[in-house]
């Protein structure tokens, strides 16, 4: 998607007022709008992604489904939470700016944090983040506040020619300018993105399916618990009946069992293991894991082998690196489009990569006596404030007072 341009339908210097998503939909300005129900909506073109999927047996996977799958909720939740919670910088060029009311409080009542993990959930769930320009501010009328639409609730069309898109929410058609849209996992030729959900419905089908497969099979008792055995050659069917009444209802009311010395109780357990039931849940893990490019030890599961970090900051940086950067790029370009010509924003992952104090402090020093940091940007990075400055000495107060007067 190219960068939008800002809005020129204003006086400059004009400031749009705030609306929130809900009155828009619901018309402005005494026009009514009626929100279509999401299957009343455009469908997406053909080959994108779609709410639901079915698998050969018949059986739905959508986001919702996914998510209560424990290895895809455990993989959204580290991505999000990592990229939601890290700072952002805004440059204009190589220096630093102020940071944009539109990157504190993006919507109306939502701060940035909560905005962006919402953002990084859409992108992993959906392939696709959405958000309605609301507010614009200044001469140029850049965005100044962007609600965050659901997935559901936006079909996109594209010109037959041109093929510049068409977004539609709630039943009214938008521009490209006036929404924000966010792409992951691109196609050549695609307005949208894959999502993975759709492509690993197979793998994510299967992992619901061997958690209900568990809760059945241990929770409504496939297998017995007790196996009841007799030494009395001259049991019939009528006594062997009473024995195993008598520890049913020993058992269901938790009272104490009388047995005679020819009868043993032995309880059976049957591990999970040998029905191959952790086996198939550990592999699954691995593949949702691959799936999404998280590491399977980062989300409690088995890595198989003997891989090891030598301090918490090379773990850090091996998942900054290859996991959370390519994220980290398409929302620091996503907001980009959002801010005035020549700023782009940055994340900064040092919060991720800080070490133990001994290796922070160690670095520091070295940093300090090869003097391409001061002892104020060290205190910076331990979140510490500067050191108080010694107060000016008297004659110094007076040649500066002379200065003054001459």
């Amino acid at each position: 998607m190219s960068r939008p341009l800002p809005r020129r339908d204003a006086a400059p210097g004009r400031r749009s007022r705030h609306v929130g998503l809900g009155a828009l939909l619901a018309g402005v300005g005494g026009r009514e709008v009626r929100a279509l129900p999401p299957g009343a909506l455009l469908t997406h073109p053909a080959g994108s992604g779609h709410a639901t999927w079915a698998l050969p047996d018949g059986e739905a996977v959508d986001t919702d489904a996914a998510l209560r799958l424990p290895a895809v909720w455990a993989c959204v939740r580290l991505l999000a939470d990592s990229v939601s919670t890290l700072p952002v910088d805004v440059f204009a060029g190589a220096r630093s700016v102020r940071t944009p009311r539109l990157l504190v409080e993006p919507a109306a009542g939502q701060p940035l944090h909560e905005w962006l993990y919402a953002v990084v959930t859409s992108l992993l769930l959906r392939g696709n983040a959405y958000g309605l320009i609301t507010a614009r501010s200044g001469a140029a009328l850049w965005p100044a506040q962007v609600e965050l639409v659901h997935p559901d609730l936006v079909g996109v069309t594209a010109h037959p020619t041109t093929g510049v898109p068409t977004y539609r929410i709630g039943g009214r058609a938008y521009g490209s300018d006036e929404v924000w849209h966010v792409r992951a996992h691109v196609l050549p030729g695609v307005l949208l993105g894959m999502s993975p959900v759709e492509y690993a419905r197979q793998s994510i089908g299967l992992g619901l399916g061997a958690e209900r497969f568990g809760a059945s099979f241990f929770g409504s008792g496939a297998v017995p618990s007790l196996l009841i055995k007799s030494m009395n050659p001259d049991l019939d069917q009528h006594e062997a009946d009473a024995v195993k009444a008598a520890v049913i209802t020993s058992q269901r009311t938790r009272t104490p069992m009388v047995l005679n010395p020819s009868t043993e109780i032995t309880p059976i357990s049957l591990r999970p293991d040998e029905a191959q039931f952790v086996e198939t849940q550990r592999l699954n893990v691995a593949q949702i894991a691959r799936v999404f490019g998280v590491p399977v030890e980062m989300i409690g599961g088995d890595a198989g082998g003997s891989l090891t970090y030598s301090n918490t900051e090379a773990r850090a940086l091996d998942f900054v690196r290859y996991c959370l950067s390519p994220w980290l790029v398409r929302v620091e370009t996503a907001l980009g489009r959002l801010l005035p010509r020549g700023q782009h924003a940055k994340f900064n992952p040092d919060a991720l990569l800080r070490g133990t104090t001994s290796e922070r402090y160690t670095a520091h020093e070295a940093a300090l006596r090869a003097g391409w940091l001061t002892v104020d940007e060290v205190r910076a990075l331990e979140d510490l404030p500067p050191l108080p400055r010694p107060a000016a000495a008297p004659a110094d107060v007076d040649d500066q007072a002379a200065e003054v007067v001459a």
